[in-house]
């Protein structure tokens, strides 16, 4: 159950919009203090970080856009055998004053969708501004971090945990 992304959140129009979004907000703060203890602390440091949403921090996710995105596959093992998936994503801040790195750990599935039909008007602004995003559990405690740009691209990642580094310029 997705809390504060664009379909569930909604659009504001009237006052009763922003009282749900509010709500909704609320709904998602109470969420991650629920599972405080089930999700690894750097994922639930990141989620729950005073920054995350502060549109005033130049570590906010708001905004930024994407310099680089690393797929690895650490091994180890005779034969380099014993394999694991690992994801960079390296952001530039919303201000421009520093990148934001984060780091997820034991990737058990992920999807990158950029919608083919906004390929065409939108040429140069690559994924678009990072609109929001949500960390959760999954039905199989794993961390997922779901992710929404301007441009229409959704990102979704499943994994052990994520690590969050801010690097300033």
């Amino acid at each position: 159950m997705a809390y504060i992304l664009g379909a569930d959140i909604g659009e504001i129009n009237t006052r009763e919009d922003v009282e749900r979004q509010k709500q909704k907000w609320q709904q998602y703060g109470e969420y991650l203090e629920s599972v405080r203890d089930k999700m690894p602390m750097s994922a639930h440091e990141f989620a729950s970080a005073s920054w995350h949403y502060d549109t005033t921090h130049s570590r906010c996710l708001h905004d930024s856009w994407v310099n680089s995105l690393l797929v690895r596959e650490p091994s180890y093992g005779d034969r380099h055998e014993t394999r694991s998936i690992e994801i960079e994503l390296r952001l530039l801040g919303p201000y421009h004053d520093g990148n934001i790195v984060l780091l997820y750990r034991e990737v058990c599935a992920y999807t990158l969708e950029t919608p083919l039909e906004f390929a065409y008007p939108t040429l140069g602004v690559g994924h678009g501004d990072w609109l929001c995003d949500e960390v959760r559990l999954s039905q199989r405690n794993n961390v997922i971090h779901e992710i929404e740009f301007s441009r229409g691209s959704r990102w979704v990642i499943e994994c052990k945990d994520i690590e969050s580094n801010w690097e300033p310029l």
